[in-house]
């Protein structure tokens, strides 16, 4: 709730540019999530395709595997592009938006076919006044979303007491890609890397490391916070023995040779070079910092938004009752269980009335309909989630 980024996205972003306006069933989540109200109405009537309960607010439909996140990250990726394309060359940490790379291949020499950055930037060392000196060649990037349903592991350190619980598994996240669990080939040469030499040879190469943690609400991790608007990072999280590269990408992504304070930077420069011009057109991103959190949230909270309406769609109704385990803690859960024909898959679109039965039955199907309760609600303008239920014959 107390999170910038979102709040400024879904209250101050200027409407009239196209791209920040955003849909009547994504804006009505997104509120409700960040307000903590009730998302789906009559939760306990339905289960996720995992076997597992479905809560009211939508988080277990953000943290099931089952529901893939590969949209959800390439469209976070895709937003943050679009948003460094304009910001950073006022920084003048690039010149131009070709600067910036998408899954570029040839990160890692010995098998050059991985592509260990979901977004990248290529930094030329050009002594240009007011340039921003930066020892690396590159600076990766790579987006990873946190699941709502799983705690983070207990940490014994003092100092983890004084982070919330939401603070701890962002790290764990950027621990994560840090400690990647995937090593590569080379199909030519058969030569074969641990994942821990494919983080070394990106530090071998000077190259830099930041992960993107998001939250389940738009939080944003430490490490990225840190180059984003120079906050202090957490301490570095454990690695194991066996991972002395990936703590060492990770000691790098906080040094003082990484960028930081992107966001102020970026005002400091606007500010010399064009006085008081508004950098978003309005009075409501007059500055670039102002404009970038707006973009950064609202690509946040569209696209969790987006990824929790589209899970609604594989949701299972139940007419005798709620789902068999409160959550999913395996990838591998088997659907299709004995007993199980009073449970129906039902392609239930809760934001336009639309229906189709997924699975056949030889028993009467159970359908749900939609019972507007206004004028406003037939017309997309609000989603109140009130459904009634009926037989089909």
């Amino acid at each position: 709730m107390l999170i910038e980024e979102t709040s400024l996205a879904l209250m101050t972003a200027p409407r009239l540019e196209p791209k920040n306006r955003i849909k009547n069933a994504t804006f009505c989540t997104a509120m409700k999530r960040k307000l903590r109200l009730v998302v789906i109405k009559d939760h306990q009537n339905y289960r996720c395709q995992c076997t597992a309960k479905v809560d009211p607010w939508g988080d277990h439909c953000l943290g099931c595997p089952k529901n893939h996140k590969t949209a959800l990250s390439n469209s976070c990726r895709d937003g943050i592009y679009d948003m460094f394309k304009r910001l950073l060359p006022v920084t003048k940490m690039i010149y131009s938006g070709a600067q910036l790379e998408k899954e570029v291949a040839n990160i890692v020499p010995t098998v050059p076919t991985l592509k260990p950055f979901d977004l990248s930037i290529r930094l030329n060392h050009l002594l240009t006044q007011g340039a921003w000196q930066i020892p690396f060649p590159r600076i990766g990037f790579d987006v990873v979303f946190i699941h709502s349903n799983k705690r983070a592991p207990i940490d014994p350190s003092p100092e983890a007491a004084s982070y919330h619980e939401s603070d701890l598994r962002l790290r764990e996240g950027e621990r994560k890609k840090f400690a990647r669990p995937r090593g590569g080939t080379n199909a030519i040469s058969g030569k074969t890397l641990t994942p821990d030499e494919v983080i070394g040879e990106i530090n071998d190469a000077n190259q830099c490391f930041i992960p993107i943690a998001i939250g389940p609400h738009g939080e944003i991790g430490s490490t990225f916070r840190r180059f984003w608007d120079g906050s202090d990072p957490m301490p570095l999280p454990a690695f194991d023995d066996s991972r002395p590269q990936a703590r060492r990408a990770a000691v790098r992504a906080r040094s003082l040779q990484t960028p930081w304070n992107v966001l102020g930077r970026a005002d400091e420069r606007w500010k010399a070079d064009r006085g008081k011009a508004l950098f978003g057109g309005s009075h409501l991103c007059a500055l670039p910092s102002t404009w970038a959190k707006q973009q950064l949230g609202l690509v946040c909270t569209t696209q969790i938004s987006n990824h929790i309406n589209t899970s609604f769609n594989y949701l299972v109704y139940n007419p005798n009752g709620a789902g068999d385990r409160d959550n999913c803690d395996v990838d591998d859960v088997e659907l299709d269980e004995p007993g199980e024909l009073e449970w129906k898959w039902v392609d239930v679109d809760f934001l336009d009335g639309h229906r189709t039965n997924r699975k056949r039955n030889t028993t009467p199907a159970v359908s749900v309909e939609r019972t507007p309760t206004s004028a406003a609600t037939r017309a997309g303008a609000s989603c109140d989630g009130n459904f009634s239920l009926t037989r089909s014959r």
